[in-house]
């Protein structure tokens, strides 16, 4: 901001690199403020003063020579205009406003002086009138300095800080919060912040109460410019001398009228301030308006898109929209008007591609999710592999139609998406078997030839034991329980069928060499040729083994070994890490032990609805979920069938006592045996093999399964 003219350099546009108009009109103006010494002569008043230059001779005629081109900026003159009579003058500048005079004041010297004149009191009260009845000077200011105050920018007159409306007239400054309060004294601080000082000046300078709302002082203290207590600490030292008492009282009189608030002036003036502020702004919003239907009729008539011009002037405000615009700013600001318009459309255009990518992506992929879901999840492909795909990665980035558009031929691909995707799966899988010593014993002609095509005998086999790569995960037997492996088996909770997210690699596979070694000795244990055999083939065996590392544990009494079928043996070798499971040994149970056996209940693999493809659940929950479908009897293979893959680890191993337990003491008391009580399993503990008594498996049941009345058959069953 210049301090002489008060033109504001500042702009709340967006676009400020489009208005030069105001930087070249206020530098012309703010710079020619000069010294007395360089006013122009009466005698040639329209005689361009040369360019300064070396000085050649000291006769040469410096007044008539050309200015030397691209010497520098030229001083300029008011010209004619010095002529003029005053009366004249008088009565035009009568017609202007005071920020019209403000900027006469600070062109030139010959305007300075004029202004600052006793004649010219008249032509700045007109002024005031024709702005709008502006309140008349605050004492001891001038008619400039008073323009300078309500008409010289909104920049702080302290640190120049933009955006500083409100004006203080109780100290006749308009300045930020923080220089008011690092400049503001109050009267209780005078003492010590000015302990040189005589505490009369603040009888003699104007104070504010701008900051009573503050928390710090009350609501009677004065506050004090510090430059103003400077100021008149240095004037007031010649009323100090000895002597000088009735000159000093004269000179409190004459200063009465300055430091006496006029309160009700200073609320006329704080009244119009508002009011004017929002008069100009209602101002500048027309204007604005009309510039910009202007804007916009010329930018059309240059031939840009009416669309495209009115969401560039919907969306962004322009700060040189609100100044009048004439035909030497329009030709100036077209170019750059134009250039942000195509910056505009670029970025626009970039916008509706990425919804219009985003939105046929999520189409996409809503039909990828759809299809995949009944499908085993170790076979589904990443969905970022699916979009990945030559043409669907084309569909989605190629410019918006504005059509509607059909993706049903990318779904018709699906199928032959996933058969290739579990091609190279089995694929993996074939050569990571074939590689391993512990699965395929002769390989040299495997690997010598080498593997294009996948093997599904050998990922059948019961030595097919993978490990999925990431921690925590469970052995998998033969590729029936690889191909339902993914994302969800390592997030609890969450539905088999829930979407995995794109971000999400799928599971990578290694041989699990304990487990390889444990379904080997099995074989080996029923006579099986191990590049054979398949584990659906073991299933059919129906043996049981028992663990010949493991020593009988003893419980009420009695010693239990634990019988396992031939997976839940793989498992319990993989577990058990100890030095005394280095190698697997086992050992049958007898004809009669297999016998006890086979009259108990075996727990279930959970079962699933044919209907809604519900998740895992045991039969029992199964047949009541089957009744909401109005199915009473529901039929195992029609409305609910058991699918063994989906679920990875086999049911716990079963307790087999080698060494009846003892009767307990509340057995005898009731003259019944204990091993007639012991007999019932809870029909909803999946997998579990823990023996009731009667009333103890009834009130289990009501308890955690919150079934009130528990009968036998759906709730419990007997073991003997």
């Amino acid at each position: 901001m210049c301090w002489e003219c008060g033109s504001d350099y500042a702009s709340d546009s967006d676009l400020t690199d489009l208005d030069t108009d105001s930087v070249e009109d206020s530098s012309s103006q703010c710079g020619e403020i000069s010294s007395p010494g360089e006013a122009p002569s009466e005698n040639s008043p329209d005689k361009q003063p040369a360019t300064k230059r070396a000085r050649v001779d000291k006769g040469t005629d410096t007044g008539t020579a050309p200015a030397a081109k691209g010497s520098g900026r030229r001083k300029k003159t008011p010209g004619l205009i010095v002529t003029v009579p005053t009366d004249i003058l008088l009565e035009i500048f009568a017609l202007l406003e005071p920020v019209d005079l403000l900027h006469l004041f600070g062109t030139h010297k010959f305007f300075r002086k004029f202004l600052s004149s006793n004649n010219a009191a008249s032509v700045w009260k007109a002024a005031r009138v024709n702005r709008g009845g502006v309140p008349d000077c605050l004492p001891p200011m001038s008619e400039v300095e008073w323009a300078d105050l309500l008409f010289g920018g909104s920049r702080c007159q302290e640190c120049g800080k933009k955006g500083i409306w409100e004006i203080d007239f109780g100290i006749r400054r308009r300045v930020c919060p923080p220089c008011l309060n690092e400049n503001l004294v109050c009267n209780g601080a005078f003492p010590h912040e000015f302990s040189g000082y005589d505490p009369i000046i603040m009888d003699l300078i104007p104070f504010s109460s701008i900051g009573t709302d503050d928390h710090n002082h009350t609501t009677d203290c004065k506050l004090f410019w510090s430059d103003d207590v400077l100021r008149m600490a240095k004037e007031l030292e010649v009323y100090l001398e000895p002597g000088a008492e009735q000159a000093l009282e004269d000179f409190k009189q004459s200063r009465k009228k300055y430091t006496d608030p006029d309160i009700a002036h200073m609320a006329v003036c704080s009244a119009w301030a508002d009011e004017d502020g929002s008069r100009q702004l209602s101002r500048a919003r027309e204007l604005r308006s009309q510039n910009t239907e202007l804007f916009q009729a010329r930018l059309v008539d240059l031939g840009h898109n009416t669309e495209d011009v009115e969401r560039m002037f919907d969306r962004h405000h322009y700060g040189v929209l609100d100044k009048e615009l004439t035909d030497a700013r329009w030709k100036r600001l077209i170019p750059k008007v134009e250039r942000k318009l195509a910056k505009l459309q670029e970025e626009w255009r970039l916008e509706d591609q990425r919804k219009v990518s985003s939105a046929r992506e999520f189409d996409l992929l809503k039909v990828y999710q759809n299809f995949v879901r009944p499908l085993p999840q170790a076979i589904i492909p990443p969905s970022k592999d699916f979009l990945k795909l030559c043409d669907v990665a084309e569909f989605i980035k190629s410019p918006p139609t504005g059509d509607r558009e059909d993706i049903q031929p990318f779904a018709e691909r699906l199928p032959e998406f996933c058969a290739e995707y579990m091609r190279k799966r089995k694929l993996e899988l074939t050569r990571l078997l074939a590689l391993s010593t512990d699965v395929v014993q002769d390989t040299t002609t495997l690997r010598s030839q080498g593997i294009d095509t996948p093997d599904d005998v050998l990922l059948q086999l019961a030595t097919s034991v993978f490990q999925c790569t990431r921690p925590g995960s469970s052995p998998l037997i033969a590729w029936d329980k690889l191909q339902y492996h993914g994302w969800t088996s390592h997030h609890q909770g969450l539905s088999r069928h829930y979407a995995r997210p794109a971000s999400e690699s799928p599971c990578t596979f290694s041989i699990s060499h304990r487990g390889v070694v444990a379904a080997r000795s099995l074989l080996g244990l029923v006579g099986l040729n191990a590049q054979t055999t398949t584990a659906t083939a073991m299933d059919d065996l129906q043996c049981r083994f028992f663990c010949s590392n493991c020593l009988p544990k003893l419980e009420n009494g009695g010693s239990f070994r634990m019988a396992m079928n031939w997976r839940q043996g793989v498992f319990h070798y993989i577990n058990q890490q100890g030095s005394s499971h280095e190698e697997p040994r086992w050992e049958f149970l007898s004809a009669e032990q297999l016998q006890v056996m086979q009259s108990w209940r075996v727990p279930e693999y959970p079962g699933t609805t044919q209907r809604c493809d519900e998740d895992p659940a045991t039969k029992v929950t199964v047949i009541k979920h089957m009744q909401m479908h109005g199915i009473t009897i529901p039929t195992e293979g029609i409305d609910f069938s058991y699918d063994q893959g989906i679920v990875e680890r086999p049911p716990p191993a079963t307790k087999f006592f080698i060494t009846p337990q003892k009767p307990s003491k509340s057995g005898t008391t009731r003259k019944s045996k204990p091993s007639t009580e012991l007999i019932y399993l809870c029909q909803h503990c999946n997998g579990l093999s823990r023996p009731f008594m009667l009333e103890g498996v009834k009130q289990h049941i009501k308890v955690k399964h919150k079934v009130n009345s528990p009968s036998e058959g759906p709730d419990f069953c007997k073991i003997k």
